[in-house]
């Protein structure tokens, strides 16, 4: 049977949220209620027209991507993977917890592993440097290559005729770029991902997270950020500070590091490189990196890579 025959949306029963159960909805953004109703037109729309054998979630240890599993969970969605992309740059808390809850709700769930990948380009290379394109060129190293070498070891398998829908947590209201410019739909290198959320605010998310008491990676509590992905391309210092303050042991292997290539090359973690970027290293599409365009809003950062 097909993903598309498998997902069985619950659009006939009543409304979960209301003006009289979540009376303060209207006053940010979308209203809940509208904005669930989007969402399951949206996935009965692109499941019908794509028609995918298989769909995955993508989850990274934010809020954003614990609303998106929780919401597909919730109405009724079959998800044949649960996908956690491990970068090797960030707190491993956050993984332990992705792995600890995730991998025991039901669905096959996997870990799309970059290793020591981080490590072994900046001894190489030297850090990404900073900025979009720095991010850019780290997002396909750290998280796309990995993450198509696990879909097509754990659902493609060889196989011609392959279908996938990829669910993620990204929300158009999470910047006024973002707004703008986000489509709620992109074909990947053979992937069709989908904004499951697309319309939720940020007040719509936590409220719904509240109200279905889905559990909060602790990391996300105290950073505001899944802290999975810290490569240094778009955090800032006062971020790093912060997160080695509250996870000492990830400050310390990071000092190590940047000790190590600062060395050896030059520059360190979140210091703008010398070299130009080569356009052709440029990938724009990062479904997976939400609050990094959060925080390219908030700090216009530039830099380049190789």
């Amino acid at each position: 049977m097909s993903g598309a025959e498998n997902v069985g949306l619950t659009t006939a029963e009543p409304e979960l949220f209301d003006n009289s159960t979540d009376p303060e909805s209207l006053n940010i953004g979308p209203s809940l209620t509208r904005a669930r109703r989007l969402s399951i037109e949206r996935l009965e729309r692109v499941v019908r027209e794509y028609a995918p054998t298989h769909i995955i979630a993508t989850v990274s240890g934010g809020r954003d991507s614990a609303a998106e599993v929780e919401f597909a969970r919730e109405i009724g969605v079959k998800i044949d993977l649960l996908l956690h992309c491990r970068t090797g740059t960030g707190i491993r808390e956050t993984t332990e917890h992705v792995v600890d809850y995730y991998g025991n709700l039901g669905p096959n769930f996997v870990v799309a592993d970059a290793g020591n990948a981080y490590e072994r380009y900046v001894m190489r290379k030297g850090f990404f440097g900073i900025g979009r394109q720095a991010h850019n060129f780290s997002y396909r190293i750290l998280k796309a290559d990995p993450m198509r070498a696990a879909i097509s070891r754990e659902i493609r398998k060889g196989r011609r005729g392959i279908r996938t829908l990829i669910l993620n947590g990204a929300r158009a209201l999470e910047s006024d770029n973002r707004r703008l410019n986000l489509p709620e739909t992109r074909f990947d290198k053979g992937n069709l991902w989908v904004n499951i959320i697309h319309d939720w605010s940020q007040g719509d998310r936590d409220r719904y997270l509240r109200l279905r008491q889905t559990p909060i990676n602790p990391v996300a509590v105290q950073l505001c950020r899944s802290g999975e992905c810290m490569c240094g391309t778009m955090q800032t210092a006062q971020v790093r500070g912060e997160a080695a303050a509250i996870y000492p042991e990830w400050g310390a292997w990071l000092n190590d590091l940047e000790r190590r290539a600062r060395a050896k090359h030059g520059w360190g973690w979140g210091e703008a490189m010398p070299k130009p970027a080569d356009p052709r290293q440029i990938d724009m599409f990062q479904p997976m990196c939400v609050g990094c365009a959060r925080d390219d809003q908030r700090d216009d950062r530039s830099g380049d890579t190789t």
